[in-house]
């Protein structure tokens, strides 16, 4: 056994099992828009325009029990660009957002208000790295952290999230404001009927934009790689 299959095989098979994604396996798929708010040419390379995104429950513990939150959105490729670009957030962090081990402590929460999105991994752009963050500020009507709340949420005028963008150890600022107005998947409970993403932050991002440090993006390649042969498996 190669090396990088101590990595791989786990996800595959784990995968395999679900007869779905390893991690995130049950979410709601959604059209929407992304506005940035930063100044051009500050920070992330982050434009307005559409995106397609998720929101989902890390586990997928069932109805409303508490979970890990996630959000992701696929933006479309830029100029010259090879792919599109995938950004994936996961509920984390106590206490001060400064601090870098918030931004890399899993969290499961309660509610979706309750979630502060984060990208764990900071990402490497033009020499620096910049933190990502989102936060739910429509907050949808029922309690819990129940996919149908998000879908219905999304059906009822639409969900929006505030993301923010951080310079190394610097504070938050305003990057853009993401709104998800269409659900386009299936049961929000499953992904197994209608479309769904392979959202893969690893393979799908913006030109001189890199997950860091180049390490943990390779193990990270690798899981995402066994998981996805897991799912096609079936």
């Amino acid at each position: 056994m190669k090396a990088s299959d101590l990595v791989t095989v786990p996800f595959q098979a784990g995968a395999a099992v679900r007869h779905r994604r390893l991690f995130h396996p049950v979410g709601v798929l959604a059209e929407g828009t992304l506005e940035r708010l930063s100044p051009p040419g500050e920070g992330l390379p982050v434009e307005s325009g559409p995106i397609m995104g998720r929101v989902s429950k890390g586990i997928g513990t069932p109805g409303a029990l508490p979970d890990f939150a996630g959000l992701a959105w696929r933006m479309q490729p830029a100029p010259f660009a090879a792919t599109p670009w995938d950004v994936l957030l996961i509920s984390a962090g106590l206490g001060s957002a400064r601090a870098t081990v918030n931004r890399l402590l899993l969290r499961p929460v309660v509610s979706w208000a309750e979630a502060v999105y984060s990208s764990l991994m900071p990402l490497r752009h033009h020499g620096e790295l910049w933190w990502v963050r989102a936060r739910l500020v429509t907050e949808p009507e029922g309690g819990g952290l129940s996919l149908t709340t998000i879908r219905d949420g999304i059906s009822d005028g639409g969900l929006a999230f505030e993301v923010e963008q951080a310079c190394g150890t610097g504070e938050f600022i305003p990057l853009a404001r993401l709104e998800l107005n269409r659900a386009v998947a299936g049961e929000p409970v499953s992904d197994g009927e209608g479309r769904d993403i392979a959202f893969d932050p690893v393979r799908h991002t913006a030109p001189d934009v890199t997950l860091w440090p180049d390490w943990l993006r390779e193990l990270r390649e690798l899981a995402y790689r066994g998981s996805r042969q897991g799912r096609d498996a079936h």
